[in-house]
């Protein structure tokens, strides 16, 4: 009896343990990597020109498919609709470049619209830290 006290006392101090490290850790945000690994990307800020769409149909080239099988009215609310499951980038149509956008904010309010960014790109990723979004003049 005394045995099964002490197995469970270890056992209760373990499990406490292991939740208090793992709130510990819980409370820092992520930061984006860069290929090396450090904290966030350091590369100079550039200027992008392109179109802001979602990660499927830039892939696919279009946005008819997705809108015929969604019974979606326009494009912009395919990109919309889609960039929560594959997230906001944007095609390049001159470079027929895919970029990843960190941001999901201002992108969704430019949705299918000529922009101009302006951030910094990884490489590795080819992901935009976008610095700025406006509409392309």
């Amino acid at each position: 009896m005394k045995r099964l006290q002490v197995i469970r006392s270890v056992f209760v101090v373990a499990v406490l343990s292991v939740c208090g490290f793992a709130v510990q850790g819980a409370g820092a945000p992520a930061q984006p990597k860069n290929a090396a690994g450090g904290a966030k990307t350091t590369a100079p800020l550039r200027t992008f020109t392109g179109v802001i769409t979602d990660g499927q149909c830039a892939t696919k080239g279009s946005h008819q498919e997705v809108m015929k099988r969604a019974s979606v009215n326009t494009e912009a609310n395919c990109v919309k609709g889609c960039a929560r499951r594959y997230g906001y980038v944007l095609f390049d149509p001159a470079s027929k470049k895919i970029y990843k956008l960190n941001e999901d904010r201002r992108p969704s309010e430019l949705a299918n619209q000529k922009v101009v960014v302006r951030g910094a790109l990884d490489k590795a990723t080819q992901t935009i830290y976008v610095s700025s979004i406006a509409p392309a003049k």
